[in-house]
């Protein structure tokens, strides 16, 4: 979902010019959109604490463990999706009680944490 399908605008910002997003009044869109993003850097985080870019270039050309860690980002993957069809439910008074981090869609890794 980018800014602007989520009711947002991007403009020049005041101080350096370069773009950014100005978003409406708080309503139930722009906090599904604040949460989505959330959501999507928590998922990097934790596909990069399993195989950092690098790493899955490497898996790319000389898999070692590759299939292993594909296996995991495959899951991190699905947790997402999953946690993003949660905001389909979402109120918007519960953005900040929504678990992100702790969600128990998330997948447990022993060897990745």
């Amino acid at each position: 979902m980018t800014a602007e399908s989520a009711g947002g605008r991007i403009v020049a910002s005041p101080k350096a010019g370069k773009p950014m997003i100005e978003w409406p009044a708080d309503t139930i869109t722009t906090s599904r959109a604040l949460l989505l993003a959330r959501i999507k850097r928590e998922t990097a985080r934790r596909i990069d604490a399993v195989s950092p870019a690098w790493r899955q270039l490497d898996d790319l050309r000389e898999p070692s463990e590759g299939a292993a860690r594909v296996s995991a980002i495959d899951a991190i993957r699905q947790a997402s999706n999953a946690i993003e069809t949660q905001l389909g439910d979402f109120e918007s008074d519960e953005v900040y009680s929504f678990a992100i981090v702790d969600n128990p869609h998330w997948p447990i890794f022993e060897e990745y944490d």
